[in-house]
C-alpha cells in the first residue's frame, strides 16, 4: 500500500449526495449562489459548470479556502465566484440576496442550530431556496463523529423542528445513499479507526471542524487511481435510481434538506 499511489475519489455516499442535490436544485429558479462551508469547493464547482452564473464561497479552513481556490481559479479570474476565509457566525456576507444558500455538513458543528438557519434565511432572497445536508440519525453516532468535531446527529423529525422553530416552513426532507451508505457504514468508521483521523480526537471542536472538509482518509475519501473505473456517475446509476425509493423514511445516515424563504 506504501507504494500504491492514492487519489482523491468521491465514495458512493458522496456520489449519491450530489446526484440527490442536483435532482433537489431542478425547477429551483436563480442564478446567484452563496456555498458557507465550501471546503474544497466541489460543489461550487458543479454549480458553476451547471449554469449558476455567480458564486461566493465561504469557509474558516485555510487549507479549504487555498484547496477552493486552485480549484476555482478559472471562474474566480472571470469574476464569477469569489472566496472568503471567515467565519460565517461572525462575518458573514453583506449581500441578502441569493437565490440559493447552500451549506453542506455545517448545522452539526455550530452550538446554536436554529440561530444558524436564521442567519442562512437573512441571506436569501424572497422567494429563494436553503438547501442544508447533516448526519442523519442518532442512533448513528460513531468514531467519525468524534474526529469531525460534530455536536450531534439529525433524525428526520429534528429538522422539521429545527427548521421550524428558525421560522422556516414546509422543508422538504431527504434520507439519502439509503441502502448503501448503511452497508458500507461500519467499514467506513473502520478505515477512519485505521488513519491518521485518530489523532483528531485529542483536537478542539473547532480544529476537528477545521480539517472535517479536508480529509485523506485512505478507501473513505481517497482510493487507488484505479478505482475511477469502479467510482464514476455511470457505474454508480443504480444506487441513485434505488435511494429515491427511500427519500422519505428516516433510514438515510446522510439528510438533505431544502426551503423556500418568504
Amino acid at each position: 500500500m506504501d507504494n500504491m499511489r492514492f487519489v482523491k475519489i468521491d465514495p458512493p455516499g458522496t456520489w449519491c449526495l450530489k446526484e440527490a442535490l442536483f435532482e433537489m436544485l431542478r425547477g429551483v429558479g436563480g442564478r446567484r449562489f452563496l456555498e458557507v462551508g465550501c471546503g474544497a469547493g466541489d460543489i461550487s464547482l458543479a454549480l458553476l459548470e451547471r449554469g449558476h452564473f455567480y458564486g461566493l464561497g465561504l469557509d474558516f479552513s485555510p487549507v479549504a479556502i487555498e484547496q477552493a481556490s486552485r480549484k476555482l481559479m478559472p471562474f474566480i479570474e472571470e469574476g464569477r465566484y469569489k472566496i472568503i476565509e471567515a467565519n460565517f457566525l461572525d462575518n458573514p456576507p453583506l449581500d441578502n440576496d441569493f437565490d440559493i444558500v447552500m451549506s453542506l455538513f455545517v448545522m452539526e458543528h455550530v452550538q446554536d442550530d436554529v440561530s444558524f438557519l436564521r442567519l442562512l434565511k437573512s441571506k436569501v432572497r424572497p422567494g429563494g431556496h436553503i438547501i442544508v445536508s447533516v448526519p442523519g440519525r442518532k442512533d448513528k453516532w460513531s468514531l467519525e463523529d468524534e474526529t469531525a468535531g460534530h455536536l450531534r446527529r439529525y433524525d428526520r423529525e429534528d429538522l422539521f423542528k429545527v427548521f421550524g422553530k428558525a421560522g422556516i416552513s414546509n422543508p422538504t426532507v431527504w434520507s439519502l445513499a439509503v441502502p448503501i451508505a448503511n452497508i458500507l457504514f461500519s467499514l467506513s468508521n473502520l478505515t477512519i479507526a485505521h488513519s491518521r483521523e485518530r489523532e483528531k480526537l485529542s483536537f478542539s471542536k473547532e480544529a476537528q471542524s477545521q480539517a472535517s472538509g479536508v480529509r485523506n482518509i485512505p478507501f473513505k475519501t481517497t482510493f487507488p487511481s484505479f478505482f475511477k473505473i469502479f467510482l464514476n456517475r455511470v457505474t454508480l446509476w443504480p444506487l441513485f435510481v434505488t435511494q429515491r425509493l427511500f427519500y422519505h423514511t428516516g433510514l438515510g445516515i446522510t439528510m438533505l434538506v431544502k426551503a423556500q424563504c418568504s
